[in-house]
């Protein structure tokens, strides 16, 4: 397959510049990393750099204000920000009609925090059971921290000189864990009693079973040994769920509430797609290949979110990580 772009001349002479230092670095990467030609291949690493953005609607407070004859009640609920996070993965590929292992690890942490004044109510039953609200104020924070591991065995099909697929089938598992802390004030309650609080309330989530998915590429372009393509992949699993879920109450009168909802078990859904460009480019005699591929990443976890709150019920609501992905990958 040959494309030839047509360029001026100066961004020409650039164009191949770029390349020839792009391919002097590979190769001085490939002769530290791949000493023996003969293995063809055969072993597969990879880094990517994950900047993504949480979304995922929890209540955390209401507020109640009176206007005349109407009331006004406004829910509370967190915002994140982008945050980092990385993948990094293993694999090799086997001589035996051209199947591939792969695994690879992600870890990902994002916060969101928020504050409001009063009267506000909070959410959650350790507070709601004190009977010391509303309070004149309240802040609380959302930590994130996931973690999963992904293993696959897959194969690559050319349709055409242009476009493969590489379909797989694997299994997925890890944890979710999400905490949330919250503080509130009331400093006349009564009319004199002042009244400090802090609630705890921890979800952690378990998974593990099968997904498949397949990952599509076409190359548009190709000059001398580097190739750029399109790349969108789509993958699906419905995995084994665990929640369990803790909240813990404390105020300045010694009180302490201790919730503890019901460990839960049921089938967890997951999707996940990937839209971007790569370019690839074969060196050391085509004994050793390097990958570089760039897009945006879409991880949806459905019914995630199983905290109860006193104002609106169980919760159902769906973890949505999403953002940017940048990844480097070798086959020496």
């Amino acid at each position: 397959m040959s494309i030839r772009f047509l360029t001026g001349k100066k961004s020409g002479y650039c164009l191949k510049g770029f390349l020839q230092i792009a391919s002097f670095f590979s190769m001085m990467l490939a002769s530290f990393l791949h000493a023996d030609e003969g293995l063809s291949n055969a072993v597969h690493i990879s880094a990517e750099a994950l900047y993504w953005y949480t979304s995922e609607t929890v209540d955390w407070a209401f507020t109640l204000k009176s206007d005349q004859n109407t009331v006004k009640t406004s829910y509370k609920t967190f915002s994140f920000d982008w945050a980092p996070g990385f993948r990094v993965g293993l694999g090799y590929n086997g001589e035996c009609d051209e199947w591939d292992v792969r695994a690879n690890y992600t870890w990902f942490r994002s916060r969101a925090k928020d504050s409001t004044d009063g009267p506000v109510t909070s959410a959650f039953f350790g507070a709601r059971l004190s009977e010391l609200e509303p309070f004149s104020s309240g802040k609380a924070s959302l930590n994130l921290d996931y973690n999963m591991l992904d293993g696959d065995l897959g194969r690559v099909f050319f349709v055409s000189e242009c476009l493969s697929f590489r379909f797989a089938i694997g299994v997925k598992g890890g944890w979710i864990t999400q905490r949330i802390h919250s503080s509130w004030v009331n400093p006349s309650f009564l009319g004199f009693i002042p009244v400090f609080a802090k609630e705890n309330l921890k979800q952690t989530f378990g998974c593990v079973g099968p997904k498949g998915g397949v990952i599509g590429q076409w190359y548009f372009g190709t000059i001398q040994n580097h190739s750029f393509s399109l790349i969108g992949q789509l993958e699906s699993g419905y995995l084994w769920g665990h929640w369990s879920i803790k909240d813990k109450y404390v105020n300045n009168f010694e009180t302490v509430i201790r919730v503890i909802t019901d460990e839960r078990n049921f089938g967890s859904l997951f999707l996940r797609s990937f839209l971007g460009v790569g370019w690839d480019v074969t060196f050391n005699q085509d004994c050793a290949h390097f990958a570089l591929k760039f897009g945006y990443e879409i991880e949806d976890w459905f019914n995630q979110c199983q905290i109860f709150t006193d104002t609106s019920g169980s919760q159902n609501n769906d973890l949505i990580l999403q953002g940017l992905n940048l990844s480097l990958s070798f086959d020496f």
